[in-house]
């Protein structure tokens, strides 16, 4: 098809207007000088619809770059905006999903460049303050600061494989930097090779650029030409020139490198064939041209002009004229050609005799001065230079060669956030937040309550810039620290100005109990942490500074400085650290391992240490206490831990009791979470949107997520209660723990112990009841073995007797007597005499403990056995019941201080009464009289003030008014075992008659 141009589409108001292509090639995105970023579809079929707006930014767009899921912006302010690009939307729905996600830098000078990595986990970018940034795209966290020229830098762009960056300088300068170490360094300098131009016109400025085989890099020239600079020599290996008459403004490569386009302040577009070094096709405009960009995936390219207008160019390169299309993939070819560098036939090896002198070449590129020779002398080193750089998967990839890692951990501060428009949490908890909102020339702080009865918000202006915050209930510790700790770069002062640590106090009998320290240069604070009983900073010289409340400077130590977090809560303080085992790979990727130290906060005991555990490939991202005192971490992957038994320092162990990460998808939908706080029940969490990984402003609304551990087949009803019952058993013995630990009392005292221990037997009797259903009845031995209250298995027996089960009921009886002892006995032996003596102890103890279950006199004819199933109830009612009909009810409520029963409405049978609801025991097994299941029957077929008033006076039992029902213990007696014997009370012998 012959080539076309679409009529200016004007996006922005007049002014420099920058241009991008997503990396799939469906989108374009354009930024003016109205502060505007817009996002226009690139098909033919779908470009005339309305364009997404972002607004995001107040001022001039300087630049963007987009890589597979990411756009990146930023403008003359110096801020630096990062936005998550949806691309499965758009093939479900065809519509795209654009969202903000966070700002990635903050400078005082504006952002002329940005460049992202190939792994979108790294950014470079350029600013008018001399140096490189290179930000982390994980945690917007500053990686690097490339230091070296001398004057503004406006053009940066990394390598495919992203081993290596160019930077080029107002001054002409342009600068090649190892990125694969550690601590990158410059490898070349070429001095006055681009153009020179005065900083702060972006119109006056241009751009250098890899192409994506990663074999050069396109200078624009102050002659006019564009300088190929070949990888790996770092000299000019050639130049295109003779068609541009004023600056060369900006250059793009075809995706197969194959071509090269540019644009200039002549309105000129030229496209060139780089193997033939000549100029193919080139477009006048009336105006100066700003910037152009590519299609990675097809034949298309997208400018824009100085008057806000973007211009599209379909079929660049006519196919019919026998040329090769610009986005063919040549992996294959190009290393055939670099093995054998000697073949210069065009049509076969298009790389491989890029600088051929041969008669093919039309004599349109001019040499370089330095008289260099043209061939490529040897490809051998550049024979993993290919790079799958957009995931078509045509360039095989390498396994990563891991190393040893000694590079700098990054710390945070858990429930903090980038800047966003002016705004930032510096602490975000269940007490309540702390937001820094940008000022001219200060910053001003809001702390908010969320219980508004606890203290009063406070507002205050901030003259220091705190650029970390830890919130408690009785203050808050504030501290200033580095650009490059606290991801800042607003911040006015240097990396050698003295760091401050300041403690604001909420409410305290004395009037000055707010303290400030200031640090000794070259010293700043890493991350903080407060609570009740003191303060704790970290700093970049690896030191542990702990303070009271007061400010009493309790305890220094130090620490490898490779310190990541820290947190406190109560009289506990959890430092986590980056392990030796962490390891980075020659493509830049890193594997990262932890440590943990929990110690006093005044620093004199460790309770525990070890190892860590996160995810494969996962960070630890946030680091608190739960409710109940756990230490507690999230990683990026979504998996929540707890450290348990930390009270048994040999004992501890990180149990893992969330994945939010499948919670998100078993909700069908990709929402993040960003972690706020933890309790036995809950995970506290502000929801974000798709992509995005903190909240937004004003404040987030809170979710709450249920703990869910992560056990086997938690998709079936015993799966779930069996996660229910570690869950409780979990937090239950964390509380038991720490009350030992501490010398404390377990809160809500015994009766609160009492309380969670029948919620845990609960538990296990649901998981009883349906073992039993299962016919599995070790598995209901194994489950009865953790009921921890003697009235719980009373409950137990009846469920395996009700469910027919009484090989199984025999064995609980067993299990019971060895583990509770034989206290039924006793009491039996007490309720069965007929003296008239005060009840002694053990039955005045007994009276509080009520029976687990009740025997009704009769039994329906009519009901089913699908009817007689026992029924646990969950809807948080003490109970374990029955459905209409059945035999049985055992009911546990809760009732004040004492337990209480509350009997089933008692069964009707012709049939003669039998407990067990099978042959008599004569035929099944033998049961004594005195066994405890038939004396804790005649316990619990009267209630406790009965059984006091009968051992106080014996002689009012004979005192019955007529119809008097016969107790149950005794017709089980006459009824299951023929058991006959004459009523000692006229009265009773009428009742039967």
């Amino acid at each position: 098809m012959a080539p076309s141009i679409t009529d200016p589409r004007y996006a922005h108001a007049e002014g420099f207007t920058t241009v991008a292509f997503g990396r799939g090639g469906d989108f374009i995105c354009t930024g003016g000088s109205d502060s505007l970023v817009r996002v226009f579809y690139s098909s033919k079929a779908e470009r005339d619809q309305e364009a997404i707006t972002l607004e995001q930014h107040s001022d001039n767009v300087l630049t963007l770059s987009v890589s597979r899921s990411k756009i990146i912006s930023g403008d003359e302010e110096g801020t630096v905006f990062c936005f998550d690009v949806s691309t499965s939307a758009l093939a479900e729905s065809g519509k795209l999903s654009v969202e903000p996600s966070g700002t990635v830098l903050r400078s005082v000078l504006p952002a002329r460049d940005i460049s992202i990595s190939s792994s979108e986990r790294q950014a470079a970018i350029a600013t008018d303050d001399e140096n490189v940034t290179v930000v982390s795209l994980l945690d917007m966290g500053l990686l690097h600061t490339l230091t070296g020229h001398r004057g503004s830098v406006n053009s940066v762009s990394y390598s495919p494989d992203s081993a290596y960056l160019a930077s080029t300088g107002c001054n002409g300068t342009v600068r090649v930097w190892d990125m694969r170490e550690d601590e990158p360094s410059c490898i070349s300098v070429m001095h006055k090779m681009a153009y020179v131009c005065e900083p702060g016109n972006s119109m006056d400025q241009s751009k250098a650029r890899w192409s994506p085989d990663g074999r050069f890099v396109a200078v624009p020239c102050s002659d006019h030409t564009i300088k190929l600079v070949e990888r790996g020599t770092w000299q000019a290996s050639a130049a295109l020139g003779g068609r541009h008459t004023k600056k060369i403004s900006h250059v793009t490569w075809s995706p197969n490198s194959r071509y090269m386009a540019s644009v200039g302040l002549d309105g000129q577009v030229v496209v060139w064939d780089v193997a033939a070094r000549t100029a193919i096709l080139s477009h006048a405009t009336a105006g100066a041209l700003c910037q152009i960009d590519w299609n990675p995936c097809g034949n298309m390219l997208a400018f824009t002009d100085g008057a806000g207008a973007m211009y599209i160019w379909d079929d660049v390169i006519p196919s019919d004229q026998g040329h090769a299309p610009p986005y063919e993939r040549q992996s294959d070819v190009v290393h055939e050609t670099v093995a054998s560098h000697d073949d210069n036939d065009m049509d076969s090896a298009p790389i491989g005799g890029l600088f051929d002198d041969g008669d093919g070449a039309d004599g349109g590129a001019e040499m370089d001065s330095d008289g260099a020779d043209d061939d490529i002398d040897d490809g051998e080193a550049l024979d993993d230079f290919v790079v799958d750089d957009d995931g078509g998967g045509y360039a095989e990839r390498q396994a990563p060669r891991w190393m040893a890692s000694d590079a700098p951990a990054h710390a945070f501060q858990p429930g903090s956030t980038p800047w966003v428009s002016g705004r930032r949490y510096l602490a975000f908890n269940m007490v309540g937040s702390v937001v820094a909102v940008a000022q001219d020339s200060y910053n001003s702080i809001d702390i908010t309550f969320h219980d508004k009865s606890l203290h009063r918000d406070v507002h205050f202006s901030d003259s220091f810039r705190f650029a970390l915050a830890a919130l408690t209930e009785s203050g808050c510790l504030f501290a200033t620290t580095t650009k490059a700790l606290a991801n800042d770069h607003a911040l006015r002062s240097a990396d050698d100005a003295e760091s401050v640590l300041s403690f604001r106090a909420f409410a305290s009998w004395s009037a000055s109990a707010d303290w400030m320290f200031k640090l000794p240069l070259k010293e700043h604070p890493r991350c903080i942490a407060a609570s009740s009983h003191g303060a704790a900073a970290v700093t970049s010289l690896g030191m542990l500074r702990l303070f009271t409340c007061g400010g009493v400077q309790r305890h220094i130590e130090s620490l490898p400085g490779r310190v990541v977090t820290c947190v406190a809560r109560g009289d506990l303080l959890l430092v986590v650290l980056e392990a030796l085992g962490s390891v980075k790979s020659n493509m830049g990727a890193r594997r990262l391992e932890y440590e943990y130290v929990l110690m006093t906060m005044d620093g004199q005991t460790r309770v525990a240490r070890g190892c860590c555990p996160v995810g494969p490939g996962a960070e630890i991202v946030w680091a608190g206490f739960s409710e109940e005192g756990h230490p507690a971490t999230c990683d990026s992957k979504g998996m929540l831990r707890v450290l348990h038994r930390y009270w048994a320092a040999s004992d501890a162990c990180w149990v893992p009791v969330l994945d939010t990460r499948r919670l998100a998808s078993e909700r069908g939908n990709h929402e993040t979470f960003w972690p706020v706080a933890l309790s036995a029940s809950q995970f506290i969490v502000a929801t974000c949107k798709p992509k995005t990984r903190f909240p937004p402003f004003p404040a987030p609304i809170l979710d709450e997520l249920d703990v869910e551990v992560p056990l086997l087949h938690t998709d079936t009803s015993v799966g779930q209660q069996e996660a229910k019952l570690f869950a409780a058993r979990l937090f239950g013995d964390q509380l038991s723990g720490e009350a030992e630990r501490s010398g404390g009392d377990y809160p809500g005292g015994a009766s609160g112990q009492s309380r969670d221990d029948l919620e845990q037997d609960k538990l296990l009797l649901r998981l009883i009841q349906l073992a039993c259903k299962a016919d599995k009845s070790q598995r209901a031995v194994d489950l009865a073995q953790m009921i921890k209250l003697d009235r719980s298995f009373d409950a137990a027996i009846k469920i395996a007797v009700y469910q027919k089960q009484t090989t199984l009921a025999e064995r609980l009886m067993r299990i019971k007597d060895t583990k509770f002892g034989s206290e039924d006995d006793e009491y039996d032996n007490v309720h069965n005499s007929d003296d008239d003596q005060p009840a002694p102890a053990a039955l005045n103890a007994r009276r509080h403990r009520p029976p687990a279950a009740t025997y009704g006199q009769k039994q329906n004819t009519a009901t089913s056995k699908d009817s007689s199933d026992m029924d646990l109830s969950e809807d948080g009612a003490d109970t374990v019941s029955t459905k209409p009909g059945g035999m049985a009810a055992a009911m546990l409520e809760d009732d004040g201080p004492e337990l209480v029963v509350r009997p089933a409405k008692p069964p009707v049978t012709s049939k003669p009464f039998n407990p067990f609801g099978v042959a008599a025991p004569s035929t099944s097994m033998e049961i004594k009289r005195s066994d405890s299941f038939f004396k804790a029957a005649d316990l619990h077929s009267e209630s406790p003030s009965d059984v006091s008033s009968r051992a106080a006076s014996p002689s009012k039992r004979q005192q019955r008014e007529d119809g008097a029902a016969i107790a149950p213990r005794k017709q089980a007696k006459m009824s299951a075992f023929q058991y006959k014997k004459k009523a000692p009370i006229a009265d009773d012998a009428d009742d039967e008659a």
